[in-house]
């Protein structure tokens, strides 16, 4: 089988995941963030620690997003009330 993650189609990848995040608001990432925390710590407490911290790793990538877009669009709210 062949590999589909390589250097020629990773550009491509990037371009879709960010077309994707984009129609995402900010708040929905940051509790699907506190959400896969929460999925992390009761898949850790009920034994499944692998599991757990595949999923509890996976949230601070979306966490940073979240943050990333959300003071974006705090931002833009700024200049739109300093241009008035």
């Amino acid at each position: 089988m062949e590999n589909l993650i390589n250097r020629e189609n990773l550009a491509d990848l990037k371009e879709l995941i960010e077309d994707k995040i984009a129609a995402v608001p900010a708040p929905y990432l940051l509790y699907g963030a506190m959400g896969t925390l929460l999925l992390s710590s009761f898949l850790k407490k009920k034994g499944h620690r692998q599991a757990g911290s595949f999923i509890g790793k996976l949230s601070i990538p979306i966490i940073a997003i979240g943050l990333k877009k959300y003071s974006d669009q705090i931002q833009a709210e700024s200049d739109f009330y300093t241009e008035s």
